[in-house]
């Protein structure tokens, strides 16, 4: 009983130590992945892209020995660190795009690496408040405030989209993305295409339904598997000790009724 006890927090031990190790690889890509955000935030986009740079490096050789990660993840993984990139290397480009392309990484290394609720579902609120302000600009016809509205959805969408394609089922974001682009390519003759207003209520409700699926309050497993496994260790050490304790006690009256 003993060698098995020793072997189970054995296991335990080194389950948990490759845990934490995991925990601080990732830590230490967050912790990149965030400085670069916030310098590009400030505007240092030099120092903002040598991070990117530092970061993809390490990054690319872990996503490619991960087996969890398919040749479409990688190659996500890979485009939206050089767009962002280009994005930072371009005087051209507005700062607003620059930090929507970080952005956009930042949420690409959490969906990859998370296995609970995604950074990229905090973001519901900024994708669906000017996609609702459409269809009301929609329905008044106010066509410029439509336009306004539209370019607003379009930017935030475009944020999330690499986290999409690493998170959702080829065909949900094969269908979203068809919604997406319908509602681009017809912005200027919305008015002639009689099922318009049902793309957008199809592209409102495909969009909640990829932000509210799987929400969980659930620990990840990692973390409730160390606790609960370290309450068996504990439950079952006490009981080989009450069971030692029992039998010593059994025996010392044994022995002082034999003495007697």
């Amino acid at each position: 009983m003993k060698k098995l006890i020793a072997g189970i927090s054995v296991f335990f031990i080194f389950f948990s130590f490759n845990t934490v190790k995991g925990y601080a690889k990732i830590d230490q890509e967050t912790s990149l992945i965030e400085k670069s955000l916030s310098l590009v935030q400030d505007g240092d986009y030099v120092h903002g892209a040598n991070l990117l740079e530092q970061l993809e490096s390490k990054y690319m050789a872990s996503a490619k020995k991960n087996k969890d990660f398919t040749p479409k993840d990688l190659e996500t993984i890979s485009v939206t660190f050089q767009n962002a990139l280009v994005s930072l290397s371009n005087d051209g480009i507005d700062p607003q795009e620059k930090v929507a392309d970080v952005l956009g990484l930042r949420l690409l290394i959490d969906a990859g690496e998370t296995t609970m609720q995604p950074m990229w579902k905090e973001m519901k609120k900024s994708v669906m408040t000017p996609l609702q302000n459409m269809e009301s600009a929609y329905k008044r016809g106010n066509s410029e405030a439509y336009e306004t509205q539209l370019n607003q959805f379009l930017h935030q969408f475009e944020i999330i989209y690499p986290s999409l394609i690493m998170d959702l089922p080829y065909d949900e974001v094969k269908k979203i993305n068809s919604l997406v682009s319908f509602l681009d390519d017809y912005r200027i003759n919305q008015e002639s295409i009689p099922a318009f207003q049902q793309k957008l209520d199809e592209t409102k409700s495909e969009l909640l339904f990829i932000f509210d699926q799987g929400n969980s309050i659930i620990p990840p497993v990692s973390i409730w598997t160390i606790f609960t496994t370290g309450i068996i260790i504990v439950g079952t050490l006490s009981y080989v000790g009450w069971r030692k304790y029992i039998g010593d006690r059994n025996k010392n009256k044994k022995r002082r009724e034999h003495n007697d």
